[in-house]
């Protein structure tokens, strides 16, 4: 979190190093005269000011979600002089976000480059290096393209998670071309379901920051002694989105281990 303060005590204010995003939630009843963001705005564009610094509106972009059938268009953003351009996707920390809240550019983005990094295997494969070295080049350099932020992708669909797969499935082609590999390695999937596991059991623990996100089990709603008692109540959905999403996939999976 940055520690700046905001106008509104609502508005979402997410530092990390030089980059700052803030966001709010609209009705779409007020969005078309809203002037609290153009009020956060500006206030950033003062702040910064007064701490030396300016403000670069030439990479700074707005991100509009909005799921109604009509969606109304909020009044244009001024950051720095200039009206921020309104975009369909938005690169934040790694993560490419789309309006949609869909995962298909990321994860295109992420097979692309991973793809690319297949190149140092061939190479090294070219040049005599063994197996398990090549394995342990994959593993460090070119497996953690593929999973980046990989709990928030969890419930990716089948064509999703075949792309990345395929990936892997290339390099293990490349690696045990004329050999046989004698212990496989997990599939992404695995992994990326046991990684939103464990960030859920992380978020139980009362002092972690996502705490506040965690249900209750089913013994603390009901108070009795039922057979799944310890089963935490997965949210109520009426969108494949939200279905999909890493709270309701990480309860789900969570659930299937008590």
């Amino acid at each position: 979190m940055s520690s700046r303060a905001t106008v509104h005590a609502t508005t979402s204010n997410i530092g990390y190093a030089d980059d700052i995003g803030l966001s709010r939630t609209l009705t779409c009843d007020t969005v078309e005269s809203d002037t609290t963001m153009q009020e956060e705005a500006t206030q950033l564009d003062t702040w910064a000011d007064k701490n030396n610094m300016i403000m670069n509106s030439d990479k700074s972009y707005e991100l509009r979600m909005c799921f109604s059938k009509n969606p109304p268009a909020p009044p244009p953003l001024i950051l720095g002089g200039k009206e921020v351009p309104v975009v369909e996707c938005a690169t934040y920390l790694g993560f490419i976000l789309h309006r949609s809240l869909g995962w298909d550019s990321q994860i295109t983005h992420m097979a692309k480059k991973g793809s690319t990094r297949l190149h140092f295997l061939r190479m090294l494969k070219k040049g005599g290096m063994p197996p398990e070295d090549l394995e342990t080049v994959y593993t460090t350099l070119i497996r953690p393209v593929l999973e980046y932020a990989n709990v928030v992708y969890v419930g990716c669909n089948t064509k999703q998670n075949n792309t990345l797969e395929a990936v892997q499935r290339r390099a293990m082609k490349i690696i045990y071309s004329n050999s046989i590999q004698t212990t496989p390695l997990p599939t992404l999937k695995d992994r990326r379901e046991s990684a939103a596991k464990t960030l859920f059991m992380q978020m139980r623990n009362v002092s972690h920051p996502l705490h506040s996100m965690v249900p209750n089990d089913r013994h603390q709603n009901t108070r009795r002694s039922l057979r799944n008692q310890h089963h935490f109540s997965t949210p109520k959905f009426r969108t494949e989105r939200l279905k999909n999403s890493f709270l309701f996939q990480a309860i789900s999976l969570s659930n299937q281990d008590l």
